[in-house]
């Protein structure tokens, strides 16, 4: 999916993180189960199919619309060709958020259909007003430097998935695509400690959203250097930089390397047998709660999402 950058859409590699599209036509489906049916969809390149299934999502009583359903589901209208449901995805996310806007609206090429319709420019024009006033204080050569890193640690790991769902058996392509990983993350670590070093960590005041992309990385790093800014990434969720859900996920990631059970069940391995389960939780009484509490979706829907048995 062409996620849009300030989005910063995590992709947690692991080696049961494959799953294999599904875009046969299957009625009215709950909302993660069609959202997640069109992203498979999007990664076939089957499109039209990919629009009817964000078209379910829409529609589906338990929706739990996010700003980036919004985005994904322009995206593949437009690259379907359904320019009328593209423009409206777009324009119900500038009415629903004040402060939505994307810096690379006009680049993203999947919206590039919709350059030549006459709404399109209203759009722009909201969007370019929108980045104006948000930004007019923000460090950009520090942003440009963040979104710079995320691109690195995102591309190889988007074709992985996308090679993961379209050859499964191409075992070389997967350990070449795994070796583009590791090779990023050696440049983009680095980095992100000279960044930390020199500035802290930088607030949404500094840089807006692309101050994700700090954790993005970290999560991605070894063991040690996890736990070495762990407190650093509590005291910016507290001061609210940061997502409660992101810190849950890497206390989850620490303790599952240390061996230890996690609190939020974010973690997904693979079982003796091949399956798809999730990794050992602290408390199943309480973990619903405590997902809660960080903002993330109950555990059975979420383990739903990521095909994923809970024991």
């Amino acid at each position: 999916m062409k996620y849009v950058l300030p989005i910063l859409i995590p992709l947690i590699l692991c080696a049961a993180a494959v799953v294999t599209p599904s875009c046969s036509k299957t009625g009215n489906l709950p909302f993660l189960s069609a959202v997640q049916k069109a992203d498979s969809c999007y990664f076939a390149q089957d499109y039209k199919q990919a629009n009817d299934y964000y078209r379910q999502a829409f529609k589906a009583q338990d929706a739990d619309l996010q700003n980036s359903h919004y985005t994904n589901a322009a995206s593949v209208a437009a690259l379907s060709g359904d320019t009328r449901t593209a423009l409206l995805r777009l324009n119900q996310l500038i009415e629903k958020d004040p402060d939505w806007y994307v810096n690379n609206l006009l680049d993203n090429p999947d919206y590039a259909l919709l350059h030549q319709c006459p709404e399109w420019q209203a759009i722009v024009d909201t969007v370019q007003q929108r980045s104006a006033r948000i930004e007019k204080d923000y460090d950009h050569e520090l942003i440009a430097r963040l979104e710079a890193i995320f691109r690195r640690d995102q591309q190889p790991r988007h074709a992985f998935i996308y090679a993961c769902q379209t050859e499964p058996d191409n075992t070389q392509l997967r350990d070449s695509l795994i070796r583009e990983m590791q090779q990023a993350d050696a440049v983009n670590i680095p980095e992100i400690k000279d960044i930390l070093l020199t500035y802290g960590f930088p607030p949404k005041s500094r840089v807006g959203q692309a101050n994700t992309v700090i954790w993005l990385i970290i999560q991605h790093s070894d063991l040690s250097f996890q736990k070495e800014c762990f407190p650093m990434l509590q005291d910016a969720a507290e001061a609210g930089e940061l997502s409660k859900e992101t810190l849950a996920m890497l206390e989850d990631r620490i303790n599952m390397f240390d061996g230890l059970p996690q609190r939020y069940g974010s973690q997904i391995v693979d079982d003796s047998a091949g399956n798809r389960v999730v990794y050992t939780l602290l408390c199943k009484d309480s973990v619903d709660a405590w997902r809660a509490a960080a903002g993330m979706p109950p555990l059975a829907t979420y383990a739903e999402q990521m095909h994923a048995i809970i024991r």
